[in-house]
């Protein structure tokens, strides 16, 4: 089921016409930390690599399941297996044969423990991959996995031999319309039209794009109105009258502070909680985002994605039950780390200033530092140890399935996870493996009660996206919020 909703499209409309082919400019918060699209799961990264890079399935702009590389969506051949038939005589930009063996080496690179990918609770169900014949694949998977099918739609076909020679990174091969044609690290990165694309009708009249990285909005939004960008992400809420055109999808971004159960006060389900309750959610949607969020529902699932619950309350805005709360578990005055990002999500650093500022109220003496985009990354991906502190961040699930966030986020030993609670785990691994969806869902709304009870997160917002345009092009959101540049369209 895919229910994304569109709040506002486009707030100027414009008329698309033919057009000459043309150079454009846009703006991240954030630099990629490599161009691997297999081993990082960083955002900028993939805005980036998935042009260069292409998957078996893929999605229409509003979420349908259609083929890619692959010539139709998978068959079940049984309970654990699968085939995907290639379409013939593709090619990666160096010409190398993407092939059914190809295919195999990156799905099973991806799965490999040791290729530690951060992007691994995408893929637990798949064991592993063989070619049958040079346009045959078959997919060994853990269990019936009816999720497979959305796992193809964002694993990437890589370049066997860039990857065994560990060149990915840095030099990409793909198979995607464009390919990199300058990495100047700190300042940009370039890509240029794949001029052997298999699919050419696909791409519209961009020829170059030029990426740059710039973390402050107001220079985001002062360079797009100069014109010297034609996109930038997270125009905050009050400026989006401020540009040409702002296009915003709600429900791709869910920010959430990431709580440690393992150690530290929040160890005490008491402090959880009174965390939750000591933030007023609605403000934050209201005041904060200008309405471009929604409270959360006490999950970290959005309405649209398989195993989202409705039924689920958030945490009511309570400072008298959360000051209680921390008094009775003995952490009433005492300290509390809390860390964050700055740029990457739309006001991710305001965002985590307002809730340091709920917590001091309620009765804590919060740390709260902004961290580098790097030093964010190492904190999340060690959530469990060796720090203390908490982690706001936030969350989006391009595969719309709830496996992908409660194998990360709830799950004892996920990417992001920090709690040792058993029966959560089998929960998850139980509904990955349950092939009738109304089974399913009831092993996912368990496990989603016991993560809202345990406080294991904050639950915030659904919150969402706002590109920012020039007059100059135009561009339509996704629900997977990815910014294929093939899509994008200069209209003069």
């Amino acid at each position: 089921m895919i229910q994304k909703r569109y709040l506002g499209l486009v707030l100027f409309a414009s008329v698309f016409t033919a057009a000459h082919a043309a150079d454009i400019t846009l703006a991240l918060g954030t630099e990629p930390s490599t161009l691997d699209p297999q081993t990082a799961q960083d955002g900028s990264e993939r805005a980036v690599s998935r042009n260069i890079f292409e998957t078996l399935i893929t999605r229409t702009p509003k979420g349908e399941l259609v083929p890619q590389l692959a010539t139709a969506l998978p068959r079940q051949i049984d309970a654990a297996t699968w085939e995907v038939t290639l379409r013939p005589n593709l090619k990666f930009s160096d010409g190398q044969a993407l092939d059914a063996a190809a295919v195999a080496a990156s799905i099973n690179r991806i799965v490999d423990p040791k290729t530690a990918s951060r992007q691994r609770p995408f893929f637990l169900g798949i064991k592993s991959a063989e070619a049958v014949n040079p346009t045959t694949v078959r997919v060994l998977t853990n269990g019936a996995d009816p999720a497979l099918p959305a796992r193809l739609s964002w694993l990437t076909i890589v370049s066997p031999a860039a990857a065994a020679d560990g060149s990915l990174g840095q030099k990409p091969v793909g198979s995607g319309p464009y390919v990199l044609t300058e990495w100047a690290k700190g300042n940009r990165i370039v890509l240029s039209k794949n001029p052997n694309y298999w699919n050419p009708s696909a791409v519209g009249n961009v020829d170059r794009a030029t990426y740059r990285f710039v973390a402050e909005p107001g220079t985001r939004l002062s360079g797009l109105r100069a014109g010297d960008f034609d996109f930038i992400t997270n125009v905050l809420p009050e400026d989006t009258k401020r540009v040409a055109k702002a296009v915003t999808l709600q429900g791709t971004d869910l920010p959430f502070v990431s709580l440690n159960a393992l150690k530290g006060l929040t160890k005490d389900v008491r402090v959880r909680q009174a965390l939750n309750y000591a933030v007023d959610k609605e403000a934050l949607a209201k005041d904060l985002y200008g309405g471009y969020a929604a409270v959360s529902h006490g999950q970290l699932l959005a309405p649209g994605w398989f195993g989202y619950d409705a039924s689920i309350q958030p945490y009511a805005y309570d400072p008298a039950r959360a000051t209680e709360l921390l008094k009775a578990a003995g952490a009433y005055g005492k300290s509390i780390d809390l860390y964050a990002p700055s740029g990457r999500w739309l006001k991710d650093k305001e965002l985590a200033e307002t809730i340091a500022a709920y917590w001091e109220a309620a009765g804590l003496k919060v740390n709260f530092r902004v961290l580098a985009w790097s030093e964010y990354l190492d904190a999340i991906n060690k959530n469990r140890v060796p720090t203390e502190a908490q982690i706001s961040s936030s969350h989006s699930n391009q595969l719309l399935d709830a496996d992908r966030t409660l194998s990360a986020y709830y799950a004892d030993g996920g990417v992001a996870a920090a709690n040792d609670n058993a029966e959560l785990k089998t929960l998850i691994e139980q509904a990955r493996q349950e092939a009738d969806p109304v089974k399913r869902q009831a092993l996912y709304s368990k496990a989603l009660k016991i993560g809202r009870d345990e406080a294991y997160l904050v639950f915030l917002l659904e919150g969402g996206e706002i590109f920012g345009l020039s007059k100059r092009i135009d561009f339509a959101p996704r629900v997977d919020g990815l910014i294929p540049v093939k899509d994008i369209r200069v209209i003069e």
